[in-house]
């Protein structure tokens, strides 16, 4: 029995160690690729680099890639900031306060989920055009619109699992609902705050439609549109086009690290009693 036991453990952990491997390989190939030249990309696709091929880099750099860098980085961090700000006091009302139709309220925020964000895209355009609204403002609007939904969600789950008798002990010292929210609540959900923040950035990042459609300053370009316009700019250097994706991916991928256990534990929150 123990070696059964020991077969199945070995079994799970080939498995998920295969699924890392094929999940991780666009981006390991992503990685060697932008340190090869863009010829030897295109005779030999899965070679190693022989050198460092730095210049790809120094290309891409040339591209503006800082510049949209920066622009997606300010987009996201206000974005996320915002819908932290406004999902945070809407989960503690659904998880702690009663009032009526409360239910109801809540399930028609929840409803945001099932819209497909792009959608909405040409309404919005027409919207944009109509308020006179451009740029970072077009689209940091959608944006929180759209991730707030998610956020109260995953905030209000894990709000519900708080002790009551420290809400309890709060209102006892005086303390009203804000502060109970931002003092009491908001440091224990740390994790549950990662989680939004983490999901909610990656796809402010990495979106692409509303950001190519809204933007029209090439200067405001986030990433993702950066990327595209650098690459019809490169066509023939695909070793400066993958250095453009090797530094769009790694700051997501530094931010999973550094938060990847307040992650787990705001995915897990309420799921062992």
């Amino acid at each position: 029995m123990t070696r059964m036991r020991r077969l199945r453990v070995i079994l799970h952990d080939g498995l998920f160690a295969l699924l890392a491997l094929v999940f991780m390989l666009p981006l390991v190939w992503t990685a060697v690729g932008s340190l090869r030249p863009g010829g030897d990309l295109r005779i030999a696709p899965w070679g190693l680099p022989t050198t460092l091929h730095l210049q790809n880099y120094q290309a891409a750099w040339q591209g503006r890639i800082g510049l949209y860098l920066l622009n997606s980085t300010a987009v996201t961090v206000i974005s996320v900031v915002v819908i932290i700000a406004l999902s945070a006091p809407a989960a503690y009302a659904f998880a702690r306060l009663r009032f009526p139709a409360s239910a109801l309220i809540l399930g028609f925020v929840l409803t945001g989920l099932l819209i497909p964000a792009h959608a909405v895209l040409i309404p919005l355009y027409r919207l944009n055009a109509a308020l006179g609204v451009g740029d970072y403002l077009a689209i940091i609007g959608p944006y929180v619109a759209f991730g707030l939904p998610l956020s109260v969600l995953l905030l209000r789950a894990y709000f519900v699992e708080v002790p009551a008798e420290l809400m309890e002990a709060a209102i006892i010292d005086g303390a009203g609902h804000l502060r109970i929210l931002w003092s009491v609540f908001m440091p224990i959900a740390r994790p549950a705050v990662a989680t939004v923040a983490i999901f909610q950035a990656a796809w402010i990042w990495n979106e692409l439609p509303f950001a190519l459609v809204f933007i029209n300053e090439s200067g405001h370009y986030t990433l993702p549109v950066g990327l595209l316009s650098f690459q019809g700019e490169h066509i023939a250097n695909w070793g400066a086009i993958l250095a453009g994706v090797t530094v769009a991916v790694v700051p997501l991928m530094v931010l999973y690290l550094l938060f990847q256990r307040h992650i787990i534990r705001g995915l897990t929150a309420g799921a062992l009693k």
